[in-house]
């Protein structure tokens, strides 16, 4: 497997996904534990955003599709 192979690029996009996943599910929980509204409206809306972009990424290059091989 080297540099260039699409399904390095596709196993990155998964691990991505999958840690997005995690590191939400983990602030969730806890988020719910406490409840200060006052840090945690503003820091959770920049956290949504980051995971979010993390999922798209992630998606992306899980999504890409092969080059054409030259023959």
């Amino acid at each position: 497997m080297n540099d260039n192979d699409p399904a390095l690029a596709r196993r990155y996009g998964a691990f991505l996904m999958v840690g997005a996943v995690i590191a939400g599910l983990l602030y969730t929980v806890a988020l719910m534990r406490r409840s200060y509204a006052a840090l945690a409206v503003p820091v959770t809306a920049g956290v949504g955003v980051v995971l979010t972009l993390a999922m798209v990424l992630g998606r992306l290059l899980l999504t890409t599709p092969d080059e054409p091989r030259d023959f």
